[in-house]
């Protein structure tokens, strides 16, 4: 597992990487990779977990490119 946060870490902006969000972040991007994939193996339906898989990174980088102190 160590070795997947690392390279979503490196993903991450530098300033990121050492912060309590940064690692709840690696962390939620990390299960929602495995969960799907779980999904995929069970289904054999690529085209719903790829989709799930997008829109949900597409929402975590909308709210985490927030300002800070921005509400939604």
């Amino acid at each position: 597992m160590q070795d997947w946060l690392a390279v979503l870490a490196a993903a991450q902006p530098a300033a990121d990487r050492h912060t309590t969000a940064g690692e709840a972040q690696r962390t939620l991007v990390l299960a929602l990779l495995r969960g799907a994939l779980l999904d995929l193996l069970a289904t054999g339906d690529l085209e719903r977990t790829t989709t799930a898989v997008h829109q949900q990174l597409a929402t975590l980088h909308a709210v985490t490119s927030l300002p800070a102190g921005s509400n939604r």
